[in-house]
């Protein structure tokens, strides 16, 4: 049987901290070990003890597409939801160890197929209803297999596929059980990013997916509560005066210092910086590579966590020609210059990709001198030998047809564009034109499936369970393998071996097992880089970011700038 172990202490980190600057904002890195969040002082940096009160404006690119946490989709709404709605664990982002929160203990079965969790006395929801085994079993059973009667989809059958439910065995007591080994399940109820498995009202289990945009219709445990949401313009959260249940780790007793916040959607990034130097807004993300030297000069602080998970990169699409040739699919990858991303595009808070998981994910293995290989000779090889011959305008033809492909974009990311342009030219050198789409919201899955080779993904969670998320084809399927792919069913079963065990020795081989097949047997994905968030503000303290690299502000207050 497993069992959480006591919370202890650790020091913290953070990326760096500008010298000279009274009042500046500062940002955890790392927040917890062995369950139990680093802290950061809050009373150094110049702004004496915490103070409360006030209101903090944050300015991001986007906003929450829907006030319902297990709907969302996007880096706002996830950042939203944090604050909204608490979770039933808390991650280590540097070790990735699980801890209490709204589930104080557990125990799970040999083959990790069914989990005991005994619950938090004494909390309650926004509404004043109480918070119960009850609830859980309510939330995952719509989590899983949604509410068609209230147009609720099964949001998160993707990350629990095989669910199967949950028993109240008491008050505080309830049993969480599968059909297959589900290791991963601790981590996955701490998770912050889209679609995440935050703890919902009964009223909002209730309500009806339109209505849910409804702030009236949102009810959570967490410290704050949602008073206001405009579409595309801002979304407004006001602090609940009887919060006492945040994390261990966090280190905080009772409710938040803030009496609220204002998340403000600022699409363009010049905007965002503009408001911040203004002092329109106290704090902001997604801070271009650009700007971060020049708002360093100017004496602001610039802290940043980089997002761990599958990194920004193109899902390699198997199932349509002519990327579902492997040497099609290596010569893209070898003409990928991820180094050269480091050395001239990226900022120095965001990082090289060496696989498909980030760096800082347990089992993480650095492929750049074997599959990931920058070695553009290479992949002409590779060309040639699959058949593509350079045609007068430099671009290859085979068969009378060019080596003309269709790639999505991440719009979301601010310098994702510069890297895949940079990509797109590097790939013209080799005989391969891209067309571009950077902005799909429009698109159906459907659509995108049957007609783009390259295909954006950035799948922000802190495990290696996101490889079977992302590429296993009875999940995401982000390489679309189809049905008569082969050895389709040992990359179902590599896949799935990572929820199998949480002894680290096992799972390290495991997680090797996952990329190796990823990256040197089947090439189905092209890790571009590993994209960070950034804030940058004067006279805030105290804000935290997660493993998942979210925002919590329970411990976040505003002194003198």
């Amino acid at each position: 049987m497993e069992k959480t172990l006591p919370a202890r202490n650790s020091s913290w980190s953070r990326r760096k901290r500008f010298k000279g600057v009274v009042g500046a904002l500062t940002l955890t890195a790392a927040l917890v070990v062995a369950g139990c969040s680093n802290s950061v002082d809050t009373g150094g940096g110049g702004g004496g003890e915490p103070r409360p009160g006030g209101v903090l404006k944050f300015a991001l690119l986007g906003g929450p597409e829907s006030l319902d946490p297990h709907l969302n989709t996007s880096f706002a709404a996830s950042n939203y939801g944090n604050n909204v709605f608490d979770k039933l664990t808390w991650q280590d982002p540097e070790t990735g160890a699980i801890g209490p929160w709204l589930a104080k203990s557990w125990e799970t079965n040999a083959d990790y197929t069914e989990f005991t969790f005994t619950l938090r006395d004494g909390v309650t929801f926004s509404d004043g209803t109480p918070f119960n085994a009850d609830i859980v079993k309510k939330n995952f059973d719509q989590y899983v297999f949604g509410d068609q009667a209230l147009g609720i989809k099964p949001n998160g059958v993707t990350h629990l596929r095989s669910y199967t439910g949950s028993e109240v065995l008491a008050n505080n007591i309830v049993k969480i059980s599968f059909s297959t080994p589900s290791a991963s399940f601790l981590q996955f109820i701490s998770y912050s990013g889209n679609n995440q498995p935050g703890i919902i009202g009964e009223k909002t289990l209730n309500t009806r997916a339109e209505q849910r945009l409804d702030p009236a219709n949102i009810v959570g445990t967490g410290p704050f509560v949602v008073t206001e949401y405009i579409l595309n313009e801002k979304t407004v959260l006001k602090k609940r005066a009887d919060y006492n249940w945040g994390p261990p780790g966090l280190k905080h007793e009772g409710p938040a210092y803030l009496d609220g916040i204002e998340f403000l959607t600022v699409p363009e990034a010049s905007v965002r910086t503009g408001a911040l130097q203004a002092g329109d807004v106290q704090a902001a993300f997604d801070i271009l590579p650009t700007d971060e030297p020049v708002l360093e000069r100017q004496g602001f602080d610039l802290t940043s966590r980089r997002i761990g998970g599958v990194n920004l990169g193109w899902n390699i699409n198997t199932g349509l020609e002519p990327t579902n040739d492997i040497n099609v699919r290596r010569a893209i990858i070898h003409a990928t210059d991820r180094a050269g991303f480091k050395k001239t595009i990226l900022a120095p808070s965001e990082g090289q990709a060496t696989s498909a998981l980030a760096s800082h994910v347990q089992g993480s293995l650095d492929q750049t001198a074997d599959s990931l290989r920058y070695d553009p000779e290479e992949s002409k090889r590779l060309l040639d030998q699959a058949g593509w011959k350079v045609g007068p305008d430099g671009i290859r033809v085979k068969d009378g047809k060019k080596l003309r492909l269709k790639a999505t974009g991440h719009r979301l990311v601010p310098n994702s564009r510069y890297v895949y342009e940079a990509t797109q030219a590097a790939l013209k050198q080799i005989g391969i034109e891209i067309d571009f789409l950077f902005d799909t919201t429009n698109v159906p899955t459907a659509q995108i499936n049957a007609e783009y080779h390259l295909i954006n993904t950035n799948r922000s969670r802190n495990d290696p369970a996101m490889l079977n998320v992302n590429f296993n084809p009875t999940r995401t399927n982000g390489a679309r393998i189809p049905d008569n792919f082969p050895d389709r069913q040992r990359i179902i079963d590599t896949l799935e071996a990572l929820d199998s065990t949480l002894d680290p020795t096992k799972r390290a081989e495991l997680t090797k097992a996952a990329q190796d097949l990823v990256h040197d047997e089947f090439a189905l994905f092209d890790p571009v880089f590993e994209p960070s968030q950034v804030a940058a503000s004067k006279g805030v303290y105290g804000i935290d970011l997660d493993a998942t690299s979210r925002l919590h502000f329970l411990r976040t207050w505003i002194g003198q700038s």
